[in-house]
């Protein structure tokens, strides 16, 4: 009696725009074989990963846009990963490296963070842009601008500008308006996600550190994802873009500007919460201080960002909230 070896089939997705080319490989008998599949026909790509020979793993290209493709293949096959999903073979071999994908919980909260990030620069930018058309007619308006005093303030001073520019002034207005009430909803969304038991306990810890609140807590979640997949400091500092570039040449080795490669979210409100701990506690600005006095503030500022983020990584993986030292 002749017996039959289990198979174990490994497919890999090369990832397109328009198109994905599908390699399904066995690793018992070594049968290979292509399908090229149109992105657009959804129900097609359904019907081809459901109908695969099981037990199998499937593995798409790591590009900027294969999260339509996962979620729709979660539920479809038994395994799904991320990877160069071009080499089959390698991933039969366990020879493939994997890189990280975020789960569903994660990536909601990554979309609803950087949708709120977005919505505060372009209020950032409209802020701006009516500051400048009262600077160009020497008319500094209210100190604390948002679209409620800006109202106040055509209300009473609109007579005094040009026509033109209070027309200008009132569209700033209705942009204020809806970019406030939609940064509104978006923060309560946020408020709700990072309740959920995926993150409540990293957030309650988060949440601890001086200058840290709720967007801050919510996109550092969002783009670190699981802190526990980074095993030391360097690596999650190279991963926020925090780490130094550095150039070679002639045998020597020179450092520069930070490399800024990873989210960059992550490092703007990180900038942000450095600046706030900074006014809040006295031993992170002790900190500023003496960096400042060689470097200059800016550079202080990032090094201090830097910082925060390797304490919060220390202190989600130990489970412990931030205690400023005490100084005799």
């Amino acid at each position: 009696m002749v017996a039959t070896l289990p198979h174990r089939w490994f497919v890999g997705i090369d990832l397109h725009k328009d198109t994905l080319t599908a390699c399904v490989y066995c690793s018992c008998c070594g049968e290979i074989r292509f399908q090229k599949l149109v992105c657009k026909c959804r129900k097609q790509i359904a019907e081809f990963f459901g109908s695969l020979p099981r037990p199998h793993v499937v593995a798409i290209e790591a590009v900027g846009f294969y999260r339509w493709l996962w979620e729709m293949l979660e539920p479809l096959v038994d395994k799904l990963v991320l990877a160069d999903a071009t080499q089959a073979r390698a991933l039969a071999c366990g020879r493939l490296p994997l890189a990280y994908a975020p789960s569903f919980e994660v990536q909601v909260l990554r979309d609803c963070s950087r949708q709120r990030n977005s919505l505060s620069r372009q209020h950032a930018h409209a802020l701006h842009r009516a500051k400048s058309v009262m600077n160009a007619n020497n008319r500094p308006g209210p100190a604390r601008m948002d679209s409620a005093a800006l109202i106040r303030y055509l209300k009473a001073f609109e007579h005094k500008l040009p026509e033109r520019h209070g027309r200008y002034l009132w569209q700033c207005v209705d942009q204020l308006v809806l970019i406030e009430r939609q940064l509104s909803h978006l923060e309560i969304e946020l408020g709700r996600l990072v309740t959920q038991p995926a993150f409540a306990p990293a957030a309650a810890i988060l949440n601890s550190f001086p200058g840290v609140g709720l967007v801050t807590c919510s996109t550092v979640l969002a783009e670190i994802g699981d802190f526990n997949r980074f095993t030391y400091r360097k690596a999650i500092s190279r991963y926020a873009g925090f780490d130094p570039r550095t150039f070679d040449s002639a045998g020597k080795q020179r450092t520069g500007h930070i490399s800024k490669r990873g989210p960059s979210n992550l490092r703007w409100v990180l900038g942000q919460a450095a600046w706030s701990a900074v006014r809040l506690d006295p031993h992170i600005k002790r900190i500023w201080l003496r960096i400042s006095r060689k470097s200059g503030k800016k550079v202080a500022i990032v090094a201090i960002a830097r910082r925060m983020l390797l304490w919060m990584w220390r202190a989600v993986r130990t489970g412990q909230v931030y205690r400023a030292p005490v100084v005799a």
